[in-house]
């Protein structure tokens, strides 16, 4: 998990959320979820990992820059303000 502020000033935690990837296998998406709801359902993206330590690698590595990039698509395609 990894905390990013977007251009509003909300916190978000980018997360590698359980998901059923490739080959039907256990696996994990990108996420986001608000900082402060953090059992709230998190805002899913289309960027599959074989698994949640392939996920919490590339979010680690991931550029702010990046993560803010997919949090603004995530947050446009699930219609989130």
């Amino acid at each position: 998990m990894r905390q990013i502020t977007d251009g509003q000033g909300r916190v978000w935690e980018a997360v590698g959320a359980d998901e059923v990837v490739a080959h039907m296998r256990k696996g994990a998406v990108l996420a986001f979820r608000p900082a402060d709801e953090p059992a709230s359902e998190p805002v899913r993206t289309t960027i599959a990992f074989n698994s949640q330590a392939a996920a919490e690698l590339a979010i680690r590595s991931m550029s702010e820059k990046d993560l803010l990039r997919r949090l603004d698509w995530a947050k446009t395609s699930a219609g989130v303000v």
